[in-house]
């Protein structure tokens, strides 16, 4: 909220740097190497994300860069800033723009009888209860998304109890996609509230169901096209074309060290496993729901038509985990890299990170995504 009296572009708001380091429940200053409480950044709106928020309606949201105080150069700690350079040198370098979509999980749970939070119900996937018991709360999400300009294809029943889903538009636009998630989670979270309810992003919220992820979509078209992806070629043997599948090739490269940043909890990997339909090895498959790697098929043209990332929840910077995986992809496509055989039965795939700590040694050996 901002003085009614004044401009907010005159009442500039800072941030320290050492804020970005997260800030603890136990003191004001975390204690992080190389980040100063000294150095403030100011942040600079972005008035094409501004969102007058229908659950709060004297409220408004808009999301900001860090910028360094003195010179205003944007600051390097800044995710947002990261996905719009990212998106640039995509553009310019490569010659190509990316499409994105985004499909979001998560449970409702309620307080029971004895204080106890619980799922509002004991569903299983594709079940009509959730949809049909918590027909207000979904009509509610649905109308509040669309006020504020947030594209969805579909809201469905998941396969943990209360469990469900929104899929968000396949979009041009990344910057404002991942805008877009952060304000449909903030939705979610506060109609959930309205209606008696908790709505939980949490990867793993016990061990005898499924979890919650936040799968993500890429395809890619050359600069200036509006139309043609870039990313299928029905004359190659894999129904890929050659950019496409160096872009994979680039992902599956990179992967162990980037779930350090699209799983980056120790509850994020209690959703990582044999059955969990997130893929636990190093791998790329065709419509393989068990493939952490997913080439998606187009039901209508039968072709290749984007790549699925499944091991992504909700834990991640999204803008952060955005530029990460395009950055991956970009690197191959610029070294050409020939996409490794498509996993199957007879294929022995290397197993990827159990841990978080086994990723995080893994990007701390990264250059591309250290840099």
């Amino acid at each position: 909220r901002t003085n009614q009296a004044s401009s907010p572009l005159s009442n500039p708001v800072s941030i320290a740097e050492i804020c970005f380091a997260g800030l603890p429940t136990s003191a004001d200053v975390p204690a992080a190497p190389n980040l100063s409480s000294r150095n403030v950044l100011t942040l600079q709106p972005d008035f094409s994300s501004l969102r007058i928020l229908p659950y709060a309606s004297k409220t408004a949201m808009v999301m900001c860069t860090a910028h360094n105080q003195q010179t205003q150069e944007l600051s390097p700690l800044c995710s947002r800033g990261l996905l719009q350079r990212v998106l640039h040198s995509a553009k310019e370098d490569l010659g190509i723009e990316f499409s994105v979509g985004a499909e979001l999980e998560f449970m409702l749970y309620r307080e029971n009888k004895d204080g106890i939070m619980q799922p509002v119900d004991m569903s299983t996937f594709g079940n009509a209860t959730t949809l049909n018991e918590q027909e207000d709360f979904i009509s509610t999400l649905y109308d509040q998304l669309e006020r504020q300009d947030i594209p969805v294809e579909l809201i469905h029943s998941e396969s943990a109890p209360g469990q469900l889903e929104v899929v968000l538009n396949y979009s041009d636009d990344i910057l404002q996609l991942a805008d877009d998630i952060v304000y449909a989670r903030e939705t979610i979270t506060n109609i959930a509230n309205q209606h008696g309810m908790k709505a939980l992003f949490l990867p793993k919220t016990s061990m005898m169901a499924a979890g919650n992820g936040s799968h993500l979509h890429f395809s890619f078209r050359d600069a200036g096209s509006q139309h043609r992806n870039s990313f299928s070629d029905p004359s190659q043997p894999t129904g890929i074309s050659r950019k496409g599948e160096a872009f994979i090739e680039g992902l599956l490269d990179h992967l162990p060290s980037l779930l350090s940043l699209s799983i980056p909890t120790v509850n994020s990997f209690r959703r990582v496993g044999p059955g969990c339909w997130t893929g636990h090895t190093l791998g790329w498959s065709t419509e393989d729901k068990d493939s952490p790697v997913r080439v998606c098929i187009d039901l209508n043209t039968q072709q290749a038509s984007n790549v699925e990332l499944k091991l992504s929840d909700a834990a991640a910077n999204i803008y952060l985990e955005l530029a990460a995986i395009l950055a991956a992809g970009m690197e191959g496509i610029k070294n050409g890299k020939v996409l490794r055989p498509m996993m199957n039965d007879e294929n022995n795939a290397l197993p990827l990170p159990q841990s978080l700590q086994e990723s995080l040694d893994s990007l701390k050996k990264d250059e591309l995504l250290l840099s």
